[in-house]
């Protein structure tokens, strides 16, 4: 139902840096931004409807099919990140992210991420339409 999505299709969270997350500089791997925009968007499938347990079995699950990253500054070990995510374009069968990482003590830019999804049936391993609510409730992202 689309009364249940959020007005905006955007989130934001914060994210600790760990030890497992760095190097012996204590400065973030590159592939641990990864992980956490991985973090991020499975909590932002939630907030849009695509609950994680029933994205198992033969239900629908948004996939990544492409992934760009700029890194602009280091994080380091004990840094907090904010990385907000935003819905920016739908399409037939595919949709569109935008990260933003940036350390929370003073809100600089360290990292930006576009993501290109697509949701897929488990069951088929085929690609599947766009949810309709999507559709209904943010038709101005839509090129359909």
């Amino acid at each position: 139902m689309t009364s249940q999505l959020p007005d905006r299709p955007e989130l934001t969270s914060r994210v600790k840096v760990y030890f497992y997350d760095t190097d012996a500089g204590g400065v973030v791997h590159n592939i641990a931004y990864l992980r956490m925009v991985e973090q991020v968007r499975s909590d932002f499938a939630e907030l849009l409807g695509w609950k994680l347990g029933e994205m198992t079995g033969g239900g629908d699950c948004p996939v990544v099919a492409r992934t760009e990253i700029d890194y602009v500054k280091p994080a380091r070990l004990g840094d907090t990140l904010i990385i907000g995510v935003k819905l920016v374009r739908m399409e037939k069968v595919r949709f569109h992210l935008e990260f933003t990482i940036q350390r929370d003590l003073d809100e600089v830019l360290l990292s930006r991420v576009k993501q290109v999804m697509v949701p897929v049936s488990l069951a088929t391993m085929r690609p599947v339409a766009l949810r309709k609510d999507w559709l209904a409730k943010w038709p101005e992202l839509s090129s359909v």
